[in-house]
């Protein structure tokens, strides 16, 4: 587990705004919209065997194949959304599969179940509420026990508050002076072995519980010999963290870890499916871990994967995951596991990268082949760790492909076989064979019947359609790509003028899509240079006109496109601008025209235009990287200020203007926020000394008092 828990929508609107997300750091989620990662990279998982994903992601997988998890789709939630084209969503998150994940059972406050023990034991004072509730059932279920001494024990159970953390010498458990009877006197033996376990007494405590072990009661014999292991684990890790919590194995109890052990298996072989037998089979678990055992722990995490039971309390698959992942995949290397699905995840944790250019892991083909026998009675994932290795850490798509299948399977696919097909797919992609790649992804597109395997096809195929010539067919009738996410992308990112008209005529596009593909079609004919055609495209907006003042909420959940039928503005009544179709009219006929050009830059100003995110295109080896169709040059408020305080014809009063808000596209920290190419800090001061000069009179030369 290299990163916490994130929770994000599964494939959340591409509207979405990147937010800190970390459980317990100021961190931002990363997004690329690719189906190739080598490199771990928070909150963005892929929806099959990757070394890209959360080991925790890749561990799940191979359980719900294993039949040891259940996975559902994950319902559609409500959204809030930031403004539009702020960036994308993870494709996928572990915290929305884990929340796709059934658990097979429902977590108790008894020690061992629980994602605590990813933690460790925890106080050991955490299971008194519980301990409380069976003690009282014990009591009631003794018919031999007097009245007055059932209530005078069951009063003295309720009064045992411990904190664990009193470090004030233990005060030993006294005996109600209504107990007489030999059973009465158990019961109290047994609170004086809880009291002195629960104030670290463990030489008493231990006495005590292994004096009931012999009882005749049911429930003193049983929860005795758990407390028994229960004690000894407590004093074997007494000394074993620091201040921090990190732990120190050279100062476990080694003798007291053995005894724990023992007292542990000795009460499951008698009570395999007690009261205490999954707290029990937890804190074996964390006994392997203290002891320094990975393989016997792996062994006890494949036991427990293997015999969840639903119909009693159980740590949930989530949680286990969890612990695995932090007490064993992360500690360990692959030569000290044995368990074909943990060794299958720390595999793919070996080929990451821990950068796009860092050399590849050595000597990883070598551990790789030297593991075949573990994976005897899984040949189908080791053949596909060999064809993983040989894409991701060696770069060899053809020796890849050896190693995988020869052709789209015939039936819906569990996950590892939607892996085994979707690496073949990149391989094809990887060695240029475009159309056979295209014909994989299009034939397991009607097989994804588990929950994300059908986004993960629709984006494949999509960034194959986009990297040669086919982005039209994405939305054509009838296509199979239907993720709304990846249709937006292409849209935002690539589609040309002509395809975005038909797309907002479209009959079959969804209303959304046709909003979405005009704001984008009137966004880039303004700010490309296509003035004459936004002029035109303009008419395809609903009559009438945004209030100005709430220009900015026409930014909110989805874009709308009557943001361009802007009727104009003035600073403080010092410079008017006519409406924008007016503008983009006066720049079709003369581009250089310096009002139009400060009038279009007030358009992208005071609706905080600058830096949008329809100007820059995402990375090439992502969905959306490809050369835009869209032509032109993004506008640029600083150059077009610069193009006007150059030009001899200008207006006074405009090139004072462009000089005032030039100088202003630094303010107030000497950084630029209106695009275009810097200019020093000594040309700034040149543009100063020219307004307070040439222009003094001007009301701007007046404004302006500084530059930056």
């Amino acid at each position: 587990m290299l990163r916490k828990i994130v929770l994000l929508a599964f494939l959340a609107a591409p509207w979405l705004e990147a937010h800190p997300a970390m459980a317990s750091a100021d961190i931002s989620c990363s997004t690329k919209w690719t189906l190739t990662q080598r490199e771990l990279i928070d909150c963005y998982d892929l929806p099959f065997l990757s070394p890209g994903n959360d080991s925790r992601v890749n561990l799940q997988l191979l359980l719900i194949d294993a039949g040891q998890a259940i996975v559902q789709a994950p319902a559609p939630s409500e959204l809030q959304v930031q403004p539009p084209f702020a960036s994308t969503a993870p494709f996928i998150s572990l915290g929305q599969l884990f929340a796709a994940i059934r658990p097979r059972g429902r977590q108790t406050e008894v020690d061992g179940t629980g994602s605590d023990l990813a933690s460790g034991e925890g106080s050991r004072c955490r299971s008194n509420a519980a301990g409380t509730t069976d003690f009282d059932a014990a009591l009631s279920d003794s018919s031999a026990l007097p009245d007055t001494e059932h209530d005078a024990l069951q009063r003295a159970r309720r009064d045992l508050r411990p904190t664990c953390d009193d470090t004030t010498k233990p005060v030993p458990f006294e005996t109600p002076a209504a107990i007489h009877s030999a059973l009465g006197l158990q019961f109290a033996d047994y609170l004086a072995g809880a009291t002195a376990f629960y104030q670290g007494d463990y030489d008493v405590a231990a006495k005590r519980f292994a004096g009931l072990t012999t009882s005749d009661q049911p429930w003193l014999k049983e929860a005795s010999r758990y407390m028994v292991g229960r004690v000894e684990l407590n004093r074997a890790q007494l000394h074993a963290f620091d201040a921090f919590g990190i732990l120190t194995r050279n100062t476990v109890d080694a003798a007291a870890l053995n005894a724990a052990e023992t007292g542990f298996r000795a009460y499951l072989a008698d009570y395999p499916k007690g009261l205490y037998s999954v707290s029990a089979r937890g804190l074996l678990r964390r006994i392997d871990w203290l002891g320094d055992q990975p393989q016997k722990l792996a062994d006890e995490y494949a036991w427990q994967f293997a015999h969840m039971d639903p119909a009693r309390d159980q740590v949930s698959d989530a949680d286990l995951v969890e612990e695995a992942d932090s007490k064993l995949l992360t500690q360990v290397g692959p030569g000290d596991v044995r368990e074909p699905m943990l060794l299958a995840t720390l595999d793919l944790m070996g080929m990451r990268r821990s950068s796009p250019k860092a050399a590849p892991r050595e000597g990883g083909i070598q551990e790789l082949q030297a593991q075949k026998p573990v994976f005897a009675g899984k040949p189908e994932l080791y053949e596909y760790l060999l064809a993983a290795h040989a894409l991701y850490v060696e770069s060899d798509p053809v020796g890849a492909l050896t190693h995988l299948p020869t052709s789209p399977p015939t039936m819906p696919m569990s996950y590892l076989e939607f892996s085994r097909q979707v690496l073949r797919g990149l391989a094809l992609e990887a060695k240029k064979d475009w159309d056979g790649a295209r014909q994989q992804w299009l034939a397991l597109t009607p097989l994804a019947r588990q929950p994300f395997q059908q986004p993960a096809l629709d984006l494949a195929l999509a960034m194959n359609y986009e990297r040669h010539n086919g982005v039209a067919k994405v939305f054509t009738f009838g296509s199979p790509i239907h993720d709304a996410n990846v249709r937006e992308i292409l849209l935002r990112n690539v589609a040309g003028p002509q395809l975005l008209i038909e797309h907002v005529k479209a009959g079959d596009a969804s209303g959304r899509e046709r909003r979405v593909a005009l704001f984008v079609l009137l966004y880039k004919d303004l700010t490309r240079g296509r003035y004459a055609a936004f002029a035109d495209d303009v008419t395809l907006t609903a009559p009438g006109a945004p209030d100005p003042a709430d220009a900015e909420n026409l930014l909110g959940a989805e874009p709308d496109a009557a943001l361009f039928r802007w009727l104009g503005a003035h600073d403080d009544g010092k410079y008017a601008c006519p409406p924008l179709r007016h503008v983009a009219q006066a720049l079709a006929r003369d581009p250089r025209q310096s009002r139009s050009l400060i009038c279009l830059g007030e358009f992208v100003r005071l609706n905080r235009l600058d830096g949008y995110p329809l100007d820059t295109q995402p990375p090439p080896e992502e969905l959306g990287g490809a050369a835009s169709q869209f032509a032109g040059a993004v506008f640029s408020r600083l150059e077009a200020y610069k193009l006007i305080i150059g030009n001899t014809t200008a207006p006074p009063g405009d090139k004072a203007y462009a000089l005032y808000r030039a100088i202003n596209c630094y303010a107030p920290v000497g950084t630029n926020d209106c695009g275009g190419k810097d200019v020093p800090q000594s040309q700034r001061k040149q543009w100063f000394r020219t307004l307070k000069t040439v222009y003094a009179a001007s009301e701007w030369a007046k404004a302006l008092k500084f530059y930056w």
